[in-house]
C-alpha cells in the first residue's frame, strides 16, 4: 500500500472507489492532512466500520454508494485498489468512463490490480479470492476478471486516459500486484 500511497497528491481531493473498511482512505487522509478524502463502497456494513474510524478528522468521509452514484466531479485523484477484478469484463468500458468523468483534467488514476503473470502467483491469488468472495462472502462481486498489462493499458486509453504506466508491485510478495497510473487527458 505504501507504493500506492506515495503517488497520492498531498492536497486537493481524492476519491477511493471500493474503499471497504477504509484502510487506504484513512492512510491517505492521515498522511496528507490537506487532502480531502471520500471513500465509497456498496457494502453498508463495511462503510459503517469505515465511518467508525473517522473520529473528529474533517478531511475524510465515507458513503455507501456505487461509482455512478457519486455526483461530485473534479477529483485530483481516484484510487481503485483490488476492486476491478470483481467487475464483469463487459462492464469495464463504462466503469473506466465513470472514473474518467470524476477526475479533473490532468487528474490521476491509481488502479491497483492483479496481473495473470507469473501464473503460480496468479492462481494462488484467484484461489484466495474465491474463498473470500464465493465461500465466505466477505466481498461482493459478480465475476473474476483480470487482464495483462497491454490489454489494461489499451482499455484505459480507450476510455480517454493518457500516459498509462504500469508499475509492478509483486516483487517479494505472493500476489502479482500491478499499479496502473494514468492521467485524465
Amino acid at each position: 500500500m505504501d507504493r500506492v500511497l506515495e503517488r497520492v497528491p498531498h492536497e486537493g481531493r481524492l476519491l477511493e472507489v471500493g474503499c471497504g473498511h477504509g484502510l487506504f482512505a484513512n492512510a491517505a487522509a492521515l498522511a496528507h492532512p490537506s487532502l480531502d478524502v471520500l471513500g465509497i463502497d456498496p457494502a453498508p456494513d463495511k462503510v459503517g466500520w469505515a465511518q467508525a474510524t473517522v473520529g473528529g478528522r474533517g478531511n475524510i468521509r465515507f458513503r455507501c454508494e456505487g461509482l455512478t452514484d457519486v455526483p461530485e466531479r473534479g477529483f485530483d485523484a481516484v484510487a481503485v485498489l483490488d476492486v476491478l477484478y470483481l467487475v464483469a469484463r463487459s462492464g469495464w468500458p463504462a466503469f473506466f468512463r465513470a472514473l474518467h468523468e470524476r477526475l479533473r483534467p490532468g487528474g490521476r488514476l491509481l488502479l491497483k490490480e492483479v496481473e495473470p503473470r507469473p501464473r503460480w502467483k496468479f492462481y494462488r491469488c484467484v484461489a484466495q479470492e474465491a474463498v473470500s468472495v464465493r465461500l465466505l462472502r466477505i466481498t461482493r462481486g459478480a465475476a473474476f476478471a483480470f487482464a495483462g498489462r497491454d490489454e489494461m493499458a489499451g482499455a484505459l486509453a480507450e476510455a480517454g486516459f493518457a500516459d498509462v504506466r504500469p508499475v509492478g508491485l509483486g516483487d517479494g510478495y505472493l500476489t502479482p500486484h500491478v499499479l496502473y497510473e494514468a492521467v485524465r487527458g
